[in-house]
């Protein structure tokens, strides 16, 4: 692969993922409420997810799903309304009494439980989706080898991790604040609330796409 056509998508892919999303505020808030380390292991699920997609993408799922517009409408609104039940997770502690043992707030989930929540994420996010169904494509050159194929997903995968993982590691200069009690709540709430935000945006965009 030249490397003009390289430097073009290692810049492009590192636009999309330094642009605030669901990955981003996921692994922010993972950051304070666990620390960076933790955030750091979680986001292996979110990398993952990322290259499954990057691999459906070459495997030809984005040509299908342009040619069945109904089943990429169905795949974006799926990917909303797990957004969606995420940022419920985040609200419903938050509504719940200071003490009370009724349910359980984000910051005692199992490492497990993150992760998923992790893959869950990069799997339905919405830049992503669209990044490897409409402009990963156009920077595999004809004829490429699963060499180059390797080289390009690995380098969204590698850019994601740095710029993600400087967001984890940033976060610690605030942590102390918002891990305080008359602080962590808001900072759930707010969580909630924007992906709740992202979810809604992602419903209407895709209702009212094309």
């Amino acid at each position: 692969m030249d490397f003009s056509p390289y430097l073009t998508f290692l810049i492009v892919s590192a636009v999309q993922t330094a642009t605030p999303g669901p990955s981003t505020l996921f692994i922010v808030n993972n950051a304070v409420a666990h620390g960076w380390r933790r955030a750091l292991g979680a986001l292996s699920g979110d990398l993952l997810a990322i290259a499954m997609l990057a691999t459906l993408s070459v495997l030809g799922l984005s040509t299908l799903l342009e040619a069945h517009p109904s089943a990429f409408l169905a795949l974006r609104l799926a990917g909303a309304l797990y957004i969606l039940w995420l940022g419920w997770t985040f609200l419903r502690p938050a509504r719940v009494p200071a003490g009370s043992s009724a349910s359980k707030a984000p910051h005692s989930q199992s490492g497990t439980a993150l992760w998923l929540h992790s893959f869950g994420v990069g799997i339905s996010n919405p830049k992503a989706v669209l990044f490897f169904a409409a402009l990963f494509p156009q920077f595999i050159p004809a004829g490429s080898g699963p060499a180059v194929l390797a080289l390009l997903v690995s380098t969204f995968v590698a850019v994601k991790f740095v710029i993600l993982g400087g967001y984890a590691i940033g976060a610690r200069h605030v942590v102390r604040l918002l891990r305080r009690p008359e602080h962590a709540r808001r900072r759930q709430m707010l969580t909630g609330f924007i992906f709740v935000a992202f979810g809604l945006l992602m419903i209407w965009s895709a209702l009212t796409a094309g």
